[in-house]
């Protein structure tokens, strides 16, 4: 019994190791997460877009680590995966991380003649969710600066710290992203409260030659600070509001001829009064192909006056999305439209009662007719979905024989499913 056994095992197939790194990634792989699939999510980063990719992120975290411990051979051919995105959820782990990536850096790691890990780092999400009190911010904030230095070759950058006191070092944290300015596409910052200062970003931003996405929640645009010449890279721009108090001409002045402006999508807070963005779209509308409007805590007005601005400055926009508190602050009744082809939105309240489903589908069948273009129609949001789907059916069945009968509009949940097949289904 012995001998067939271990004649058996001889007769095992060996893989190549190309095919066990194809059945590594294919284990641990997160959509939109890594370049250049996140661009498609670009005008999402930010809050939204962590909230659904930071659960996914530590799952596949947990699996590579089963992985590189089930022999030294699997080791070597997974390491990599390991490292690709790393995931920063609490301080105490960040001086083993760092104490590692330095030895293998040196040449001094466990496994000998291993190459420097973090040259395998394309993402990191600094998201620190310890408790303040018993936080050293400061001595965490140095340490998320030298664990920046040893990635030679990030291209993805996300923090997240909602509990950081001034004066915290965070400028560290920016002068070490320097050391991987000519890789870095998307970063996303956002703490509170607004550290660094405005200047030391815009430096950080002159530096990135490559940067793809910027998402500050508490940067405002100022033309005299930020030169034109980053929107020959930039494509998505979110920050807290445009500039204030300037000309228009202002703005025109400072867009070079030379300068080939590369940006194409905006994200805009009607929190604020529209003129703090007229300016700024007076002068880059025509570029801007998509648009999101964050209308959390905005009037049914507040919004339609964003509308109108965007119909006005934005003339090749085919993609707009509206976020907002709850759905009865849309109304496209009296509202000027621009002529996009894809419409998505989402609702903080995450169980909308039937009057206000029905008021949504009202209000789109409103958008489709003054916008022939429309051609798609997206709930962006899970809880939207399952609750239209579960507890409001027959008003989707009712807008979609009635309101829709006939139309070629593609109205679709979040992951591109027509609501037609879903309820076929529920």
């Amino acid at each position: 019994m012995a001998a067939t056994a271990k004649r058996g095992a001889a007769q095992l197939p060996r893989l190549p190791p190309e095919l066990w790194d194809r059945i590594f990634e294919l284990a641990t792989h997160v959509p939109y997460t890594l370049v250049p699939d996140i661009f498609e999510k670009s005008i999402f980063i930010g809050s939204i877009y962590n909230r659904e990719s930071h659960p996914k992120l530590r799952a596949a975290l947990v699996t590579k680590r089963y992985l590189v411990r089930v022999c030294r051979q699997w080791w070597h051919m997974a390491i990599r995966h390991l490292y690709r995105a790393i995931y920063i959820g609490r301080a105490r782990s960040l001086t083993s991380l760092c104490n590692t990536l330095e030895k293998y850096a040196a040449g001094k790691g466990t496994i000998a003649g291993a190459e420097p890990l973090g040259q395998w780092t394309q993402r990191l999400d600094i998201a620190i969710r310890d408790n303040p009190v018993r936080l050293d911010m400061d001595s965490s904030i140095q340490y998320c600066a030298n664990l920046i230095t040893r990635l030679p070759n990030l291209a993805i950058f996300s923090i997240r710290m909602l509990f950081v006191v001034a004066p915290a070092p965070l400028p560290s944290i920016l002068n070490a992203l320097r050391y991987s300015a000519s890789s870095i596409r998307v970063l996303d910052w956002t703490t509170v409260p607004m550290a660094p200062q405005p200047c030391e970003f815009v430096e950080l931003v002159r530096s990135l030659p490559r940067l793809h996405t910027f998402h500050c929640a508490h940067l405002r645009w100022d033309p005299e600070k930020f030169p034109t010449s980053i929107l020959s890279s930039l494509n998505t721009l979110a920050l807290n509001r445009g500039p204030a108090g300037l000309e228009k001409n202002h703005l025109a002045e400072s867009d070079s001829a030379q300068t080939q402006i590369n940006l194409r999508k905006v994200v805009l807070d009607s929190s604020w009064s529209v003129d703090v963005w007229e300016e700024f779209m007076s002068s880059y509308g025509t570029f801007i192909t998509s648009v999101q409007i964050l209308a959390y805590r905005s009037t049914t007005p507040q919004l339609n006056n964003y509308l109108d601005m965007v119909s006005r400055l934005c003339p090749h926009v085919l993609q707009m999305t509206i976020l907002v508190g709850v759905f009865s602050c849309m109304s496209f009744v009296n509202a000027p439209l621009p002529p996009v082809e894809y419409l998505g939105f989402m609702s903080q309240i995450f169980q909308e009662t039937r009057t206000a489903y029905r008021r949504l589908f009202s209000n789109l069948a409103i958008f489709k007719e003054k916008v022939p273009t429309l051609r798609v129609v997206q709930f962006l949001d899970w809880h939207n979905v399952q609750c239209l789907l579960t507890r409001h059916s027959q008003v989707v069945l009712h807008a979609l024989e009635h309101e829709f009968a006939g139309s070629d509009l593609r109205i679709v949940d979040h992951e591109g499913n027509l609501l037609s097949e879903r309820l076929v289904t529920v």
